[in-house]
Parts: C-alpha cells; sequence; structure tokens
C-alpha cells in the first residue's frame, strides 16, 4: 500500500453515502405513492371508477379504469344482480376487450357456492342483462388458445373439466366436429354439461370450423 496520502477530496467520500441515501429516500417515496396501484387488486381508483368495495363498475370512467388495470372483478355472491348500480344497461350485451395493447384481462368472479368464484385470464369477456339483471357471462379463454387447433382447444377443454365441474368431453369430439364443419360448409358447435364447482352454473361452448381450428368460451349462468 502506498504511504503517500490521498489526493482525493474528503467530500469526495462522501457522494456514495449521499447517493445511496437518495435512492433510499427515492425508494420509498414510490413505494408510498405506487404501492397499492402495483398490487394484485385494482386500485387504488378514483371516484366512479369503482364501487365502494372496490369492484368494477361499468361507467365510462370504470371502463377506463379496467382498461388501464386490466383487473376487472364482479361480486356476483346476492343474486340477482342488478344491471344499474353497475352502471350496466337494463337489456343488452356489453363486450370487454380485446385490448388495444393485445394484453389479457385478469377477470375476477366472487360467487356464493362452490369454490367462491373463479379468476379467469382472458382476452375478452361479455356482459349480457335482461330486465335490469345480470343473466349470463360470455368469457374467452386467454389469447393464444381463443382461437387454436382443435388439439389445442381438446386438451384445454379437458384441463378445465375438474376446476369447473363438468364432464370431460370424450376424446375425438373436435375432431369430428371439425369433419362436420368441412362437410356442411359452416361453423359446428358443441357444448359440455353444466358443471357449479366454481359456485355457479358454468360450460364450456366450442366452435369448431372447417379449417381445423376451433374457439372455446366459459359461459357462466347467473342465476
Amino acid at each position: 500500500m502506498s504511504d503517500f496520502p490521498s489526493k482525493v477530496p474528503e467530500w469526495v467520500r462522501w457522494i456514495p453515502a449521499v447517493v445511496l441515501s437518495a435512492i433510499i429516500i427515492a425508494a420509498v417515496a414510490f413505494a408510498a405513492s405506487q404501492g397499492p396501484r402495483l398490487a394484485a387488486g385494482p386500485g387504488p381508483a378514483e371516484t366512479n371508477e369503482v364501487d365502494d368495495l372496490n369492484f368494477s363498475v361499468f361507467t365510462e370512467e370504470g371502463l377506463a379504469f379496467i382498461e388501464e388495470q386490466r383487473i376487472p372483478r364482479l361480486d356476483l355472491r346476492e343474486l340477482p344482480v342488478e344491471t344499474e348500480p353497475l352502471g350496466l344497461p337494463a337489456d343488452g350485451e356489453l363486450v370487454i376487450g380485446p385490448h388495444p395493447q393485445e394484453l389479457d384481462y385478469r377477470l375476477v368472479l366472487l360467487a356464493s357456492g362452490g369454490d367462491g368464484g373463479a379468476r379467469f385470464t382472458t382476452s375478452t369477456f361479455t356482459i349480457s342483462t335482461e330486465a335490469g339483471e345480470v343473466r349470463e357471462l360470455r368469457v374467452a379463454p386467454p389469447r393464444e388458445i381463443t382461437f387454436g387447433s382443435f388439439r389445442d382447444v381438446e386438451a384445454f377443454a379437458v384441463e378445465s373439466a375438474e376446476r369447473f365441474g363438468y364432464a370431460p368431453i370424450a376424446n375425438g369430439t373436435l375432431l369430428e366436429l371439425v369433419l362436420a364443419a368441412q362437410e356442411s360448409g359452416q361453423p359446428e358447435t358443441t357444448r359440455t354439461e353444466s358443471g357449479d364447482r366454481i359456485g355457479l352454473p358454468a360450460h364450456l361452448e366450442i366452435t369448431c370450423f372447417g379449417n381445423a381450428f376451433c374457439e372455446p368460451v366459459f359461459v357462466i349462468a347467473v342465476e
């Protein structure tokens, strides 16, 4: 080690500590201001973006918040579910998605029975209403399986059966559907039996086309 004194001024030696302190202060400030928004749930939200319990509403502000957060949440524990508090039309359909940046949503449904609801990774979903009440949800699977080969969709249907409580489709069902579509020149559709594992009646509806691709969608009855 050299015996010569260092020519570096003493104040320079404090720079790393000062910088470190600044980084820590900035990190704490960021966590305090942004932490809630990075959490699993959608929030924090401004007035009219969610309801008092942090569930989604479908007003103009609520829809903008859903597009930003991509974590819509619906409370279906007490039926019937009225449309007016949610900002939904009394009669009709509201389609959410596809997302403008081609991202999936993380849809959360709460129910009173079974597993207490379900979480979906979905590219798009539709809420159907009638006489001022929510009647049905149609939920597409993740983007990579929204429109897939009949083999991939059949595997997805089998994997989903236990989760939703319906009987798995038989091997070869979708191949037969594809062949029927090729013969008729029209899409052919099949449906699984309804299961209530998530606490609401749910089944999988699959439409196949002559090009050997199929389109699955979960159908949840709000009843």
